[in-house]
This record gives C-alpha cells, sequence and structure tokens, in this order.
C-alpha cells in the first residue's frame, strides 16, 4: 500500500541525519557515538510525532482505502501514481485516504468478482478495476446479479495495439518487414512440415507458434478475433473457420497469457537456448516495449500480423457496489482524474502506453527498429462486439476437442466419372479434400481410415487401410500415422466395383463404437457418390442394427456426405437420421471441406 504520509517521515529523518553528518563536527561523531544515537533517535521521534499530530488535526478516523486491482502490464504504473496521490496528503471529507494498487490477470478477475463482497478486507477486494479491455467487463456483466456493479462510466485511460511478438532474428529470417508476416500463414507452413531450415536456421529446429488461451488472455483473443473474423463483418466464413483451426492445430508453444510467454523467456539464459524454444506469440505493444527495454537476451520485435490489428483499450471502472462508499468513490474519482492529467499520460506514456486516442504522443521506449510506435494500421479496429467475442471463444473451445474419427470413402467404379464442378474425377477430388482434411486435426486425435466398394477384401465390402490412432503418432512398423494416411489416400483408393453401401455403414459404425474415447468427438464420416447396390443388408435392416448398437453414454456422429447428383441423399439421410446423424450434398471440394470444417468445430 502506498502511504505519502509515513514516507514523509522517513524522508525527515534522512534529511535530519545528512545535515548532522555534514555540519563542522561530523569528524568527531565516531569519538561521540552514543551522542550521534541520541541525536537520531530524537530526530526521528520528532519526525515520527510530527507526522502523527499532522495526521490527527486534518483527519478523522482510520485510513479509508482504495483498493485498485489493474492488469499485470498496468500494475507498476499504477502505483506510482498512487504514491503521487498519496504524497499529496488527500482528504476526502476529513478522511485520509490510501490506495492499494495490486495486479491481476483480467479475466481472473472479472471471474472471481460477485454482487456480494461487502466486508472483504482490502487486499482481496475489488473497488476499482482496470483491466486491460472492456472484454473483461462485459464478460463479467453478463453474468446474473453482475449488471448492477457496472452503471458508472468506463472511460480508456491507455491503449496498445495486439502484435505479434516475434524475436528478433527470426523476424529478420521471415524477411520482416519488406515480407508481410500472418498468423495463418506461419501456422500453415508449420503444418506442412517446413522448419526453420527453410529460412537459413536448421540450429532453431522447427517453427513453433504460441496463441494462449482466450478465456484467459486478451492478446490471444484479440489475435484470434482477427482471424475468425478477418473481415470484421461479425460472420466466421469458410475461410476464417479453416484459418482459425489451422491456427489452433499449429500452435505449439503451451502458454495461456502474454504474461507466462514472456516470463519463460526471460527465464531462457541465452540466445541459442532462447531461439531453439521460441517462436511468435501474441502480446501488446507496451509489453514487448517492456520487455526490450529490459535489456534481454534476445529483444523481440512487435510485427503487426496481416490479419490485423486489435487494440487493448484499458478502462477505469469504480464499481457501483455497497462496499464501494461514498468516500472510496470519491477517492476513485480524484484518483482518475490524476491518472487523465498530464502528469498520469506522461507515466502511462513513460510505461509504453498509447493514450486513450491511440496516438504516440507521450509514449516513451517504443523502438520503430522493432516495430514499435509507427502509425496504426489501416486494418486496426476496435473491440469486436459481444457476439464476435462469444462466437470466438466457442469456436476456441470446440477447436481444442480432440477428435476420434474414421473415413471411410466409396472407391466403387463411378468415382472415376467427372466431378459435378468438372475440377477432375470423383476420385481425385475427394482425395485432395481427405489430404486436407488431415491437416484440420491435432496430432493427440485418432484418425483412421477404410475404404469400400463390393468384395474388396475377400467377401467383405470394405477394408482397413489404416487404423484408428493419434494422427501424431506412428504405426507399429515405425510408418509416421500422418504420412500413412496421406500415402494411403493417394495409392490406395483406387476405383473398382459396385457400392457396398449398407454392410460397409454396419461394420464402420460398431468399429468406432469398439474404439470409443471419453470426452473426444467420436465421428464416423461415409463419403459415396452412389446407393446401395449389394445384396447383403437391407436399408431397414441397417437401421434396426444402428439402433441397437448405438450407446447414449458413448455417442457416436455420424456424417454422411453424397458427394454429386447421383447418390441417393434421402436414403443417407434415413439411415444417419437413425443414430442422430446427419447427410450433407456436396458438388465440390470446397463443399466437402466445408462439411469436414462444420463438424468439427460444432456448428453442424
Amino acid at each position: 500500500m502506498a502511504r505519502g504520509r509515513h514516507r514523509t517521515a522517513a524522508v525527515l529523518r534522512q534529511q535530519a541525519s545528512a545535515s548532522a553528518a555534514s555540519g563542522p563536527h561530523a569528524r568527531r561523531w565516531w569519538l561521540r557515538p552514543w551522542t550521534a544515537a541520541i541525536v537520531v533517535v530524537v530526530l526521528v521521534a520528532g519526525a515520527l510525532t510530527a507526522g502523527y499530530l499532522f495526521r490527527s488535526d486534518t483527519c478523522t478516523g482510520d485510513e479509508v482505502v482504495l483498493s485498485v486491482v489493474t492488469s499485470p502490464d498496468q500494475q507498476d504504473v499504477v502505483r506510482e501514481l498512487a504514491y503521487a496521490w498519496e504524497a499529496d496528503e488527500r482528504r476526502i471529507d476529513g478522511k485520509c485516504g490510501a490506495i492499494l494498487v495490486r495486479g491481476q490477470e483480467s479475466a481472473a478477475v472479472g471471474q472471481s468478482l460477485t454482487p456480494t463482497q461487502n466486508g472483504a478486507a482490502p487486499a482481496t477486494r475489488v473497488d476499482v478495476w482496470m483491466p486491460d479491455s472492456s472484454t473483461w467487463i462485459t464478460n463479467a456483466a453478463a453474468r446474473p446479479g453482475m449488471a448492477r456493479l457496472f452503471a458508472y462510466d468506463r472511460p480508456s485511460i491507455a491503449t496498445s495495439p495486439i502484435v505479434m511478438a516475434l524475436p528478433r532474428p527470426m523476424a529478420d529470417a521471415l524477411g520482416w518487414p519488406n515480407t508481410p508476416v500472418s498468423w495463418t500463414g506461419l501456422g500453415l507452413q508449420r503444418i506442412n512440415g517446413r522448419t526453420w531450415s527453410d529460412f537459413g536456421h536448421p540450429e532453431w529446429g522447427t517453427l513453433r507458434l504460441g496463441v494462449g488461451d482466450p478465456r484467459q488472455s486478451t492478446t490471444a483473443l484479440g489475435t484470434l478475433l482477427s482471424v475468425v473474423d478477418a473481415d470484421a463483418d461479425n460472420q466466421v466464413g469458410q475461410t476464417e473457420l479453416h484459418n482459425a483451426l489451422l491456427l489452433a492445430r499449429a500452435a505449439t508453444v503451451d502458454q495461456p497469457t502474454s504474461a507466462a510467454f514472456l516470463a519463460r523467456l526471460r527465464g531462457i539464459p541465452d540466445e541459442a537456448a532462447l531461439l531453439a524454444e521460441a517462436g511468435p506469440f501474441p502480446a501488446t505493444e507496451q509489453q514487448v516495449a517492456a520487455y526490450d527495454n529490459g535489456n534481454p537476451v534476445v529483444p523481440l520485435t512487435a510485427v503487426q500480423p496481416t490479419e490485423g490489428t486489435i487494440f487493448a483499450d484499458y478502462p477505469y471502472v469504480t464499481l457501483a457496489a455497497p462496499w464501494v462508499d461514498p468516500v472510496r468513490q470519491k477517492i476513485a474519482t480524484s484518483f482518475l482524474e490524476l491518472i487523465q492529467s498530464e502528469e498520469g499520460r506522461e507515466a502511462y506514456g513513460r510505461a509504453g502506453f498509447r493514450d486513450p486516442e491511440r496516438t504516440t504522443r507521450y509514449a516513451r521506449g517504443l523502438q520503430p527498429v522493432y516495430g514499435m510506435g509507427g502509425p496504426v494500421s489501416d486494418r486496426a479496429r476496435g473491440l469486436p462486439t459481444d457476439d464476435g467475442i462469444t462466437k470466438t471463444v466457442v469456436f476456441w473451445s470446440a477447436l481444442q476437442r480432440r477428435a476420434n474419427i474414421l473415413a471411410t470413402i466409396d472407391t466403387s467404379g463411378s468415382m472415376t466419372d467427372r466431378a459435378p464442378d468438372g475440377s477432375g474425377t470423383r476420385m481425385q477430388v475427394v482425395q485432395e479434400a481427405c489430404i486436407r482434411a488431415i491437416t484440420l486435426f491435432s496430432p493427440e486425435s485418432g484418425v483412421g481410415l477404410w475404404k469400400f466398394a463390393t468384395k474388396v477384401d475377400g467377401a467383405k465390402d470394405y477394408r482397413q487401410l489404416v487404423p484408428l490412432g493419434p494422427v501424431g503418432g506412428a504405426l507399429p512398423d515405425g510408418t509416421p500415422r500422418r504420412a500413412a494416411l496421406e500415402r494411403s489416400i493417394r495409392r490406395d483408393l483406387t476405383p473398382k466395383g459396385a457400392t457396398g453401401l449398407y454392410d460397409t455403414m454396419d461394420a464402420a459404425y460398431r468399429y468406432v463404437q469398439a474404439h470409443w474415447q471419453p470426452g473426444r468427438l467420436n465421428l464416423l464420416v461415409l463419403m459415396t457418390d452412389g446407393k446401395n447396390e449389394d445384396d447383403g443388408l437391407t436399408r431397414a435392416q441397417l437401421i434396426q442394427r444402428l439402433r441397437q448398437a448405438a450407446q447414449p453414454d458413448r455417442p457416436v456422429q455420424v456424417i454422411a456426405i453424397g458427394f454429386g447428383s447421383g447418390a441417393d441423399l434421402a436414403d443417407l439421410t434415413a439411415i444417419t437420421e437413425a443414430v442422430g446423424g446427419k447427410a450433407h450434398r456436396a458438388t465440390s471440394g470446397a463443399d466437402i471441406d466445408q462439411i469436414f470444417l462444420r463438424t468439427l468445430v460444432g456448428t453442424d
């Protein structure tokens, strides 16, 4: 807690000691230590008594403490201003005011707030909240009974753009600033197996990306919003959804917040070790400036990604709560006036923040050579709508789901026909869609591959090509499963025979049931261009068997994709609906992509 009066007494003691030490008889004090001790005691006692008497003459009762909770990046500058406020011996309604400042991640504060904190100690109470983004206020206010706490204005007291923080040598290797850098571009390169060797630095190893958790971090949320709603239309299009899923699959450095990423870097002792473990992650420009001004092992560059920039707006909100009595409200108002004054803006500027108008008029320590302090990007935008924020968090949560998927592909002779959009044969289009789909799965997700026609494995209409297992793992012979899947899609999906749809659906559903994984999306995807041509199970018998096999506590989702006009969509719908699934018609590879995407994120 800042204590202006107590600090004044300490200054008086220091001045008194300094005056005595510099006097004409200072050289003799070592001969009379007891005299020195007596003088110091008298001076100190006098200073403390003067402070006490001054307080007694001007204040009544105990100190009134205003508890201010800030985001960690503001903590030091707000404490500095709290000291300045207290140093003026401010009195509110005859009472001495004091300001207690503590830093805490904004999401955690919002989640912990309740409408009934009256009586809590200042060290745990929230009177004034200064998060790094209004997003967290909106999120907290949406909870039952919370809206009334945020009835007062919430002015922005500073801003900082959300950027891609990237070690400078890595930015140089990517060609920055002459070559644009994007989150989705790096994510695609990561998934496609590119490493730093491709950029001339094999010693750095694989490409690593960190995103963070948008449920805990403003910078992670802002970055994902830029990707999920790149055109700022508050809608998630197919390309945007694909890019978000791609980024989720490419993220390899697991830290929840930008502060955690920065702390991790600070703990790495030398440049070679840092570059072998580092990668881009989201941060504010201010956080990058603070890190670089701390003389790090490797400086960071603040890259404005091509997806655009969202600004953190740093609001100041006094809670309209019963424990924030009129005296505390007045202290909060007085403190806000100091923060908004020239002195306050200069203090925030020295800490690397931009002003509420997003200018760098007061900012200090923003080094242009590291991408800081430049003009606002044309693609910079303000905070998204509440609906946009909710969608992003929901999507990200869905993207984190691990899946357990069996893809079953029709290889009957008709798959050699031209695709409906004329882009190749039906099989070629399906093969390319399957290759693209593999990139959507996290390394821990289980993926398997079957093909079907008629009598492709003895008397059976189906054949297993790659068994279910982690896509990032390996087969028993050591072959990476991802490579085995791609190879089998290219080599083994050879069109021949008729369509043994019903027997295959029955066997594939039971196979996924037998390999069901808790906490995952357990999914059977079947793609066909025709209808059942086998004399095995009838449709009625298949539906009956599927319903008998279904287990409510072990759900298996079934998606059937009818490719082209020859597929019997009514038939597929009747079968899949028997177990709560869906059937879709596709006429292009893009249609197949969209069905996969929306199934994986739970929007279909």
